[in-house]
């Protein structure tokens, strides 16, 4: 059995003597894992559309341990080898959230656009702490695990109910925070996300006060 989907890759590993491993979030199946068979061998011509945060159009085969990765093309390139390590770094950290926090198997495509939306808004160089408060608390609400509407009345309740439910663009030009005030929050949604998940978020340190 075969299918055919589009999806940005979340994470990649090394593999068997010259595989990678991927996982890649997808339009119509949600997370999944596949094997890209040769995908490290120097003229492997899977290699360069299966950059992590690359979306690409992909074909794959189901398999009766693990599926594997047939055939793959950009779709888009969020320009994450071009970008300096710091913004890089930023990107890599929205996958792996993702990738912590959502199940196997399980679609969501407003999770697939709100990763797609705010991959393509960070590559652009946005205020990535505003845009890594708003991608969390939405991802968090649409996973079910956060409605700011639950919090007790405060500014606090006022703020996190604008994030959750405003649409980026207003959010931008709306709230305005101090520093602080941001790495407090992004300090209280990482450790929601890393007590969720019961693993610590690996790129946090790299991206940690920018």
């Amino acid at each position: 059995m075969y299918f055919r989907t589009e999806g940005i890759i979340l994470s990649q590993k090394n593999f068997a003597e010259a595989d990678k491993l991927l996982t890649i979030y997808t339009k119509k199946y949600g997370k999944i894992s596949c094997i890209a068979k040769g995908a490290r061998r120097p003229l492997s011509k899977k290699a360069g559309h299966i950059e992590l945060g690359n979306w690409c159009r992909i074909f794959v085969a189901k398999g009766k341990n693990i599926d594997l990765l047939t055939e793959a093309e950009i779709k888009k390139a969020f320009g994450v080898c071009d970008l300096s390590v710091e913004k890089a770094n930023k990107i890599y950290h929205l996958l792996e959230v993702v990738n912590y926090l959502t199940p196997t198997y399980q679609k969501n495509l407003k999770i697939f656009d709100l990763l797609a939306n705010f991959l393509n808004k960070t590559a652009q160089n946005k205020d990535f702490n505003l845009l890594s408060s708003i991608f969390k608390i939405k991802l968090l609400a649409l996973l079910g695990y956060f409605s700011a509407k639950n919090l007790k009345e405060s500014d606090t309740k006022k703020l996190l109910l604008k994030l959750e439910k405003g649409d980026l663009k207003n959010l931008s030009e709306s709230v305005k925070l101090s520093k602080e005030s941001y790495l407090k929050l992004l300090s209280f949604l990482d450790s929601m996300i890393e007590n969720l998940t019961e693993r610590k978020l690996k790129t946090k340190k790299f991206i940690d006060g920018n």
